[in-house]
């Protein structure tokens, strides 16, 4: 027999968990100190581990040296935002989003370009941002998928290695698309349980903040507001169009700026065109052809310097595209490669090799166990199954006809997470069913 385990009238989670906390203060708070945890594990990690020094650790999938900190170096020396490959000046760029290039670049400023410094700051920054998503995680699965759930969830994301490495490793968004994502997702979920106005209005503005860190969170958006608009029948068109606007105005002056810069507009991001050619060219492997890229190849990155961000992104774009057209099948075997390469772990195995700590061999575990979960969570009626399925579902497309690189995979884990826990027997996370 199955039991709905949340009703849409029961009270918002967030609402409970503020109340809570209140009641018996910061410091009495489970939430709390499964925040404090995933932070402590985080930082043991960084400091054990000796992420940090970015020239001597050279055994795992790390990088210092990208387009995020080539930008902020522009941008903390004046020359604003471009040149993202290289230490000379290439021009203008919109290769990525905004925000997370001037967030290193005040960095940068602050304790020096490259600097040791400023590589543990940023760690410590994204340590915070991957341990305030216990948060949202705790809120999601107490709504959705039992009273326990959501601490079980959380507390696996606090302590289990992969879930650290991204914040310790790697600068860039990473975390905070995570963080974002599972924000947006929580959101939504209130939202369809009926929202004023002004929270509506206030989720538009942080869409339009999440689209400035990573433009690949709007995925999200289309399973959000088909599930808002099942939910609530009436008024969500209005409301929807309301915090649209807001979106808009908050994304505006960033493609006001590639408007000036450019010549004609770009959104958020304008370098599809270099992905999808990287993963279908010609010559190109399911996994990218990462040897073509400008950041480690002086032809590319000539050719680059010589047309200019938009001509070079087009030429790359209509050779990728003369080529799926050529060779059709081609193209469908390798977005099924890399379906696969997604889910399955392996690209851990495409750069160099990965620390045996992080556990690497649990990835595709994971993976694995979705299915069942899955499986488990329509069985169970688990509320809202359908926008976890639509944000799976949706969120890794764009990989699939470019390429996929394992951190791709990290903004949709705390909802696996959640979702795990429907193989967790009903008693022990939701005692009251």
């Amino acid at each position: 027999m199955s039991v709905q385990v949340a009703s849409p009238e029961s009270a918002s989670v967030s609402s409970q968990v503020l109340a809570a906390t209140e009641k018996r203060g910061w410091l009495r708070s489970p939430v709390f100190w499964l925040v404090v945890l995933a932070f402590a594990v985080r930082i043991a990690f960084m400091l054990g581990a000796r992420t940090y020094l970015f020239e001597a650790y050279r055994y795992d999938e790390y990088s210092y040296h990208n387009e995020a900190t080539n930008i902020a170096r522009s941008i903390a020396e004046g020359r604003g935002f471009s040149s993202p490959f290289s230490a000379d000046y290439t021009g203008p760029t919109a290769w990525i989003a905004p925000v997370y290039p001037y967030l290193v670049a005040f960095f940068f400023r602050l304790f020096g370009e490259f600097s040791t410094n400023a590589a543990i700051a940023l760690m410590l920054l994204q340590s915070a941002f991957s341990a305030l998503t216990c948060v949202p995680i705790v809120a999601i699965g107490d709504r959705c998928a039992g009273r326990r759930a959501g601490s079980i969830a959380a507390l696996l994301w606090a302590v289990f290695p992969w879930f650290s490495k991204w914040a310790v490793c790697w600068i860039w968004e990473v975390s905070l698309s995570a963080l974002l994502f599972t924000v947006l997702f929580w959101c939504a979920l209130r939202l369809a349980d009926g929202a004023s106005r002004k929270m509506w209005l206030g989720y538009g503005a942080l869409w339009g903040f999440a689209l400035l860190v990573n433009p690949a969170l709007l995925t999200l958006l289309p399973a959000s507001l088909i599930w808002c608009a099942y939910k609530l029948r009436k008024g969500w068109l209005r409301h929807t169009v309301a915090a649209g606007i807001v979106c808009l105005v908050v994304i505006s002056p960033w493609l006001v700026r590639n408007r000036i810069v450019f010549g004609h507009w770009a959104f958020l991001r304008g370098n599809f065109g270099f992905e999808f050619w990287l993963g279908n060219a010609r010559y190109a492997t399911p996994r990218g052809w990462v040897k073509q890229h400008p950041m480690g190849n002086p032809e590319q990155l000539a050719l680059y310097r010589t047309m200019g961000e938009p001509a070079f992104v087009q030429a790359k774009l209509e050779d990728a595209l003369s080529a799926v057209r050529e060779n059709p099948g081609k193209f469908m075997r390798t977005s099924l490669d890399r379906v696969g390469y997604f889910w399955d772990g392996s690209a851990m195995g495409y750069r160099p090799r990965v620390a045996w700590f992080w556990l690497p061999g649990s990835f595709a575990v994971l993976s694995f166990l979705l299915l069942p979960s899955m499986l488990a969570a329509i069985l169970r009626r688990m509320y809202a199954w359908p926008l976890f399925f639509g944000a799976l579902l949706l969120y890794p497309v764009p990989y699939y006809l470019t390429f996929s690189q394992v951190r791709y995979r990290h903004a949709l884990e705390p909802l696996m997470l959640v979702l795990l826990c429907c193989l967790i027997p009903k008693s022990w996370v939701d005692p009251q069913q």
